[in-house]
């Protein structure tokens, strides 16, 4: 009750006459000071400095950057200068100063089709257009892509129409349907959501629909029928040809994470391909079956036909030639991920035709790997001239090239 009464003599002083006083006789300006004295009469030992709090990431990023979350998103096409070049990315930098990365796998189709390097295509301090990926706020680091197809679609902003403090109903039934369609009806188990970009809820057919008007070596990632310890992978092959690859996770978590290593093929000592995360999987697995294919696909010894078209290219050829041997590449669309080898030792020979099976950085026949098509044709020619004459090859000149 004292301290009381004493504040409110302290609020019935005068402060501003008084400091007009000051200020008209001995020309100082003190009303500032006798507010500071009152204040501090009144609560004597006040804390005047605001708390201490850490900065978040957002606000640090801000400060550092002069960029937001709504000036600066994923999906956003942005200008990059060139850092620097190597083998399999390259590192660029952004306007704002965040460096970004952009893998092999995200160069502009024909760059990445052709295998250029890329010292060949950009120069150090060049500007480019690159859409972001991936935004590591907290690390100031940005993944990028410049594919065309990426390019391409449409940036979807993300606005709210209700206030901060209201409840989003339109998000909150968004979310329920979602959540319903998740649900195997099969099983009435919840469906698997990875965090990835090429994840998607697809069945076998749904994949094959998406991928059509995409580009060779573009796929999808997607639940296995198999259970929760397996994932598929179907990547476009060629125009209508689809290969669907399992992935059998091992060292997980639990039920829904992905597992800390991916086993792709069969499990004795040196046979199958093992990954450590989905992205290697996609870029030497997946990407590298790819390159496979176009440099197939792009040799002199490829017929672009069916295998029917093939051989009877290859009769043709016999009967003009008696006593020259031929053969040719062409693709089988059963069994995707193969190539059928056609050949016909001479003219009176009968066809015969052999697998070529494509593989991560290889081709492989007769169980013999090989790195490259001319290793291909050579071994092709070592193995068919050991078979002696029971392959027709007696007398008969298989084709050089």
């Amino acid at each position: 009750l004292i301290k009381e009464e004493q504040q409110d003599r302290v609020n019935d002083l005068v402060l501003e006459e008084y400091a007009q006083q000051l200020d008209t006789q001995m020309h100082q300006r003190k009303r500032a000071t006798l507010e500071t004295i009152r204040a501090e009469l009144q609560n004597a030992y006040e804390e005047l400095r605001h708390n201490f709090g850490h900065l978040s990431s957002d606000q640090v990023f801000t400060q550092l950057t002069g960029e937001t979350r709504e000036s600066l998103q994923e999906g956003m096409i942005v200008p990059v200068s060139v850092k620097r070049t190597f083998g399999d990315n390259i590192e660029v930098k952004l306007d704002c100063g965040i460096t970004g990365t952009v893998a092999e796998a995200e160069y502009p189709e024909d760059v990445y089709r052709e295998q250029r390097e890329a010292r060949s295509v950009w120069t150090l301090h060049q500007t480019v257009r690159g859409k972001i990926k991936f935004l590591n706020r907290k690390a100031l680091e940005a993944e990028l892509t410049f594919r065309e197809v990426e390019m391409r679609k449409p940036f979807k902003r993300h606005l709210l129409d209700h206030d901060l403090e209201e409840w989003d109903d339109e998000l909150e039934a968004r979310d329920k349907k979602e959540a319903r369609k998740a649900v195997d009806p099969a099983s009435g188990r919840a469906q698997r959501v990875i965090k990835h970009p090429l994840f998607r809820p697809f069945n076998g057919a749904q994949a094959v629909e998406f991928l059509g008007p995409l580009a060779r070596g573009d796929c999808v990632i997607r639940p296995s029928s198999k259970g929760p310890d397996h994932l598929a992978v179907t990547w476009k092959v060629h125009e209508g040809v689809f290969q669907h690859i399992d992935v059998l996770e091992l060292d997980k978590e639990n039920e829904f994470s992905v597992g800390r290593t991916l086993r792709i093929g069969g499990g004795g000592a040196g046979k199958g391909w093992t990954y450590s995360d989905l992205d290697e999987l996609i870029v030497l697995h997946v990407r590298a079956m790819a390159r496979k294919v176009e440099e197939m696909m792009g040799d002199e010894r490829y017929q672009a036909g069916s295998r029917q078209q093939t051989e009877q290219w290859l009769t043709t050829y016999t009967e003009a030639n008696p006593r020259r041997s031929m053969y040719a590449f062409c693709l089988n669309p059963k069994y995707p991920g193969y190539f059928s080898l056609c050949f016909k030792a001479g003219q009176n020979a009968p066809l015969a035709n052999w697998s070529v099976k494509v593989i991560p950085n290889a081709f492989e026949l007769k169980g013999n790997k090989y790195p490259d098509m001319r290793a291909l044709k050579n071994g092709f020619k070592v193995v068919f001239q050991n078979m002696g004459p029971g392959a027709g090859g007696a007398g008969v000149n298989v084709a050089r090239r």
